[in-house]
């Protein structure tokens, strides 16, 4: 009669903790998530592709990504749930409502899944549990991967019906397991894969064992596994059955996912991931994957591990609780590697197995709370230290976990993981106006935000932000995620960028969209030119004579796997809902309902006091480590350390912080340094510029006095640059100071700057007119002609180089491409990339380096003929070159040749970028090489800079092929090298090449 009414009291208090965890569930995330899901990795890809089945419900294949990719890539139903919620409320509320809606179906499932192994009550702390469980907070408010919840939450539903089939063999069980696991399936494939291992084996192991209590009585490595599997043996119609189904549903629901990997297989370089990484080295990469979502689980390691291993029924859990902590530490040890082998270490992202663990781990946890809270071990405790010991020791720890869960709510805060919020409706009114989607554009700088963005408009874009839908050779062939990012992504990211910005007219990509001018250097000599700054202040650039969009052929897929892709998913939910109903109206009221019956009464001492002070000194050495990172560390404890901290500040642009370091005194005030930074800084160091690496030397360490020598390398979008200089530092009252720099004042000898500035404008349309283009509107092509077109070998490698003017009497932008025609009939295409003029002036010229590679000179692929091709268009910007330019040799050797250049700045505004193009030709006056120098500092207005150019020359060692004709072609007709070319007795010529920031051409 006790034991009864203690069953129905932890019932009744097993529900009503469920309810207070519903409740908690949507008052805490339900009102944060529309807050947070901005800052998240994922949520915008979510819903971009929720956003395509608004629109294409049944059609999978989405053309504004890449060039078009098939959206069966990725299973449909967290997607097409959001988009019919979209059909009502805004997108993002959409996204919302969908994610606190299947939240509160996570918890419910939690709360079943407890309730397999303990009491009601256990499973009802377990809830609340869920609801500030790091791991899931984080997955929900850091990742925003709502797909990855919607699998686990059915996947845990779906548990405890699989349990009862395999106990009583009651064919009902089974067909709601399968409903629930119909739906794991069409979530998310990986949820449903790996959960087949890591909870539906352990979820069997433990039915086959409780369904015969005396097998768990037996020694683990006597009778146990042999009864175990005569067991297994018996019960075999039930587990083949269930198996068989289980895989028949995981084809049929998603084949088109299966069919397109098949045919259309991932082939790319693997994009390092930073779950992957080894937590000793890369100390941010354990923070983020690995110690926020488990540190609960560390903190109650000893706790879990006695209730995990005590019984023979959780001997499956044990087994996939440790594989999953192991799998989740990523390279920290080599046994990930080993145990997944090396081509699923590199695909899969690690920190899904820690995720998994901590959900494992959730009935363990709350069994051991239950106790501590309420049970044996609060009853050993205040009998040996008193109440008042076990009240502070449980609120301490309590009280540090949820300041614990505050940190991850504002983990954007503290580490930001998106740039600033992007106002989009000025870009989408762009793409709207002039016809202006019938190109593609590109995002730098805009984080995952460039998903929204793609969500509002049917404009396409040549990036994209779902990797694993990737094609494009110039994205597969490196570690490239996507182009919006490529600064954080080194050399690889670079290149990949470098490569579409030279490539645009390949894909027809015209604009660019910039929130970060770290990029600009690159687009101004890839040839893009600034058009306008929208009303967000994002900068839009344009590249002229690119062709629009052309038709691609989507990739085929049957109309009838179309439909089902529509269908079913949606399908399986519904059946899940209403077999649920069934079952809770009808099929419940007859069964006994799953209540585990084991609990654990006695803990080891040593579990109950590391179990007890652990959690209160991990969570609160955590929290002091971070507000000592953030606010209390010594910045000034040692030169280096000084110098360090200075460079860190000046890198994030926080001057203000950075001038703290200066000595203070009267002489040298912020408003002094902000203004003779204003005047020594600029150019493509201080501002188009990222710290990479800093190497400081020690010259002279007195007690209160250093001489420090730093050497620092920086990342730009045009390369790496170096930079050495020298500091003097000043200890004051135990902290380190740098001394001010002696600043050396440089006035123009003029007090007013006049300059005039012949400006164009083409005025567009002259007809008000819907239609793309009227015969009024169309203007003649400006004409343009080649003095020379060579064909150079340098080793092994060949270029095209030569020199063209722009003969008429407007600005001109230039597209310059070479079409290769080999032996074997094959084509090639070929752009120049940053070794020319791309926009010129009335009358100017400029010269150029295609580069081709490895080129066979013989057998199939040996070059038949070349063609150049040249399209000009009006150009209304770009094309002021720079200063007046002047140099003379300073030594002059075989095969290096050093140049002392001076170049001044008559301009209004200054010149950015101080760049120099270098031709150099050969005994005949035959362009062999061309290259472009720039200088790291900018020049003000009225004042001159003098510079080194160091430069190689090639031209003993090159060789100027003949045998392989060239045509010229200039805007698709024939043309001839003109005949006035321009005679020039120097063999190193040079021409200004300046990047001007001042948005002259945009007044």
């Amino acid at each position: 009669m006790k034991n009864q009414d203690h069953m129905l009291w932890s019932e009744f208090l097993g529900k009503r903790l469920l309810l207070v965890a519903l409740s908690l569930g949507l008052l805490t995330h339900g009102i944060i998530v529309y807050f947070t899901l901005p800052q998240t990795y994922d949520a915008y890809v979510h819903m971009f592709f929720a956003d395509h089945y608004s629109r294409f419900w049944f059609e999978p294949w989405e053309y504004r990504w890449y060039t078009g990719f098939l959206t069966i890539s990725y299973p449909p139903l967290v997607h097409q749930l959001i988009a019919l919620i979209s059909k009502i409320f805004p997108l993002k509320i959409a996204f919302a409502i969908y994610a606190i809606t299947i939240f509160e179906a996570l918890i419910l499932g939690v709360y079943r899944f407890t309730k397999m192994f303990y009491s009601k009550q256990t499973a009802g702390v377990a809830a609340i549990l869920a609801v500030v469980l790091s791991s899931l907070v984080e997955t929900l408010h850091v990742y925003g991967q709502v797909p990855t919840l919607t699998g686990l939450a059915f996947l845990l539903n779906a548990l405890p019906f699989l349990y009862q089939y395999l106990k009583t063999s009651d064919w009902r069980y089974l067909i709601m397991a399968l409903a629930f696991i119909a739906v794991t399936v069409s979530s998310h494939h990986v949820t449903a894969i790996f959960g087949m291992v890591f909870f539906i084996a352990p979820a069997m192991l433990m039915a086959l064992v409780d369904g015969n209590p005396e097998l768990g009585k037996k020694s683990l490595f006597g009778k146990f596994i042999p009864e175990l599997l005569v067991l297994a043996w018996k019960k075999k119609k039930e587990i083949l059955f269930f198996g068989f189904s289980t895989i028949f549903l995981a084809i049929a629901l998603i084949f088109p996912y299966w069919y397109w990997s098949r045919t259309d297989p991932i082939t790319q370089v693997s994009i390092p991931h930073g779950s992957r990484d080894n937590f000793l080295e890369e100390t941010s990469s354990g923070l983020v994957f690995y110690i926020i979502p488990l540190l609960l689980i560390f903190a109650l390691l000893p706790a879990i591990s006695f209730l995990i291993t005590k019984k023979k029924r959780h001997l499956g859990w044990a087994v996939s609780f440790f594989a999953c902590l192991l799998l989740g530490s990523g390279g920290t040890t080599p046994l990930p590697k080993m145990l997944l082998g090396e081509n699923a270490f590199n695909i899969l992202t690690l920190d899904r197995f820690g995720f998994w663990a901590s959900i494992i781990a959730i009935p363990y946890i709350s069994h051991f709370l239950v106790s501590f809270i309420g049970g044996s071990i609060k009853n050993y405790w205040t009998g040996k230290y008193g109440e008042t010991s076990h009240f502070l020791i449980s609120g301490l720890s309590g009280f540090s976990y949820l300041l614990f869960i505050i940190y991850i709510f504002h983990l954007a805060s503290f580490r930001p993981l998106q740039p600033k919020a992007v106002e989009i409706e000025p870009i989408i009114n762009f793409l709207n106006r002039d016809d202006h989607m019938r190109w593609r554009y590109l995002t730098l700088g805009f984080g995952d935000q460039m998903a929204w963005l793609s969500s509002n408009t049917l404009a396409a874009t040549i990036d994209g932000n779902y990797h694993s839908a990737r094609r494009l050779p110039e994205m597969t062939s490196r570690a490239v995620e996507r182009l919006e990012n490529a600064k954080y992504l080194m050399e690889d990211g670079m290149a990949s960028l470098n490569d579409f910005l030279t490539l645009a007219e390949k894909y027809q990509l015209k604009y660019v969209f910039s929130n970060d001018r770290y990029y600009d250097p690159l687009l101004f000599y890839s040839g893009w030119n600034r058009t306008i700054r929208l009303e967000n202040g994002i900068m839009v650039w344009e590249k002229g004579n690119i062709s629009t969009i052309q038709p691609i052929k989507p990739t085929e897929l049957n109309p009838m796997l179309k439909k089902l892709w529509g269908i079913l998913p949606v399908s399986t939910l519904i059946v899940a809902m209403g077999l649920t109903l069934v079952y809770l109206f009808y099929f419940k009221k007859t069964q006994n309902e799953l209540i585990a019956e084991e609990e654990v009464s006695i803990y080891p001492k040593t579990i109950i006091h590391t179990s007890a002070w652990i959690p209160f000194i991990l969570f609160s050495s955590f929290l002091i480590y971070q507000i000592y990172e953030l606010l209390l560390i010594d910045e000034q404890k040692d030169p280096a350390t000084t110098i360090y901290s200075h460079f860190n500040h000046l890198d994030f642009q926080r001057f203000e912080d950075a001038f703290q370091f200066f000595k203070p005194g009267p002489a040298y005030s912020l408003d002094q340094y902000l203004l003779e930074k204003s005047v020594s800084d600029g150019g493509l160091l201080p501002s188009f510029a990222k710290l990479d690496h800093l190497e400081i030397d020690t010259l002279k360490l007195e007690e209160n006095s250093a001489k420090m020598r730093i050497h620092s390398t920086w990342r730009t979008s045009l390369g790496p640059r170096e930079k050495e200089e020298e500091m003097n530092l000043e200890k004051i009252e135990n902290k380190w100071f740098i001394l001010p720099p002696q600043f050396e004042l440089e006035i123009p000898e003029e007090q007013v700057i006049t300059y005039t500035y012949t400006l164009f404008k083409k005025m567009g349309k002259r007809v008000v007119s819907s239609f793309p283009t009227v015969k009024d509107d169309r203007i003649k092509k400006p004409f343009a002609g080649f003095y020379q077109a060579n064909l150079v070998q340098v080793g092994e490698e060949l270029n095209l180089t030569g020199e063209l003017i722009n003969a008429d009497n407007i600005p001109v932008t230039l597209a310059l491409k070479a079409i290769l025609t080999f032996e074997n009939d094959s084509i090639a295409s070929f752009f120049p990339q940053r070794k020319i003029h791309y926009n010129l002036a009335p009358k100017a010229s400029t010269w150029f380096e295609i580069p081709l590679g490895l080129q066979a000179l013989s057998g199939d692929a040996k070059i038949k003929s070349i063609s150049l091709e040249l399209e000009t268009d009006i150009s209304e910007r770009g094309y002021i070159r720079g200063g007046e330019l002047t140099y003379r040799v300073l030594s002059d050797g075989s095969q290096n040749t050093l140049f002392e250049a001076s170049m001044k700045n008559p301009f209004t505004g200054e010149i950015t970028i101080p760049g120099v193009l270098i031709s150099e030709k050969d005994s005949l006056g035959r362009i062999v090489q061309v290259d472009l120098w720039t200088y790291p500092k900018s020049i003000r207005s009225g004042l001159e800079a003098s510079f080194e150019i160091p430069f190689q020359k090639i031209a003993s060692k090159s060789n100027v092929l003949n045998q392989i004709p060239i045509q010229l072609k200039i805007n698709g007709q024939d043309r001839q090298l003109l005949e006035n070319q321009p005679t020039s007795k120097e063999s190193i010529s040079f021409l200004p090449h300046c990047f001007l920031s001042q948005e002259i051409y945009l007044q």
